[in-house]
């Protein structure tokens, strides 16, 4: 299931384990969200089991955030194939 998230609201990250339970979690940030992409972030998303955190990296580079190394930064083409190329569930939060 991959979550899209474009909020840096911590209640986010509370609904998405929620709403994921067991399933495989991704993460697509992108606008203020990208903060979630930070090293700090990284053992919450760990115990929340995402298994793959995506970032928009214009909005990284815009706000000077260096992404952990859970992260991958992506462009706007890959954001388009990550939202409409598979086949797996897309939540928008």
């Amino acid at each position: 299931m991959l979550f899209f998230v474009n909020k840096p609201d911590e209640k986010m990250l509370e609904r998405i384990a929620r709403t994921g339970g067991d399933e495989v979690k991704a993460l697509l940030l992108a606008g203020d969200a990208v903060c979630f992409a930070s090293p700090c972030w990284r053992e919450r998303l760990e115990a929340m089991d995402v298994d793959a955190v995506y970032a928009a990296g214009d909005a990284l580079a815009a706000r000077k955030i260096t992404a952990s190394n859970l992260c991958e930064a992506v462009d706007y083409d890959e954001i388009v194939d990550l939202l409409l190329g598979g086949d797996e569930k897309v939540v928008s939060l």
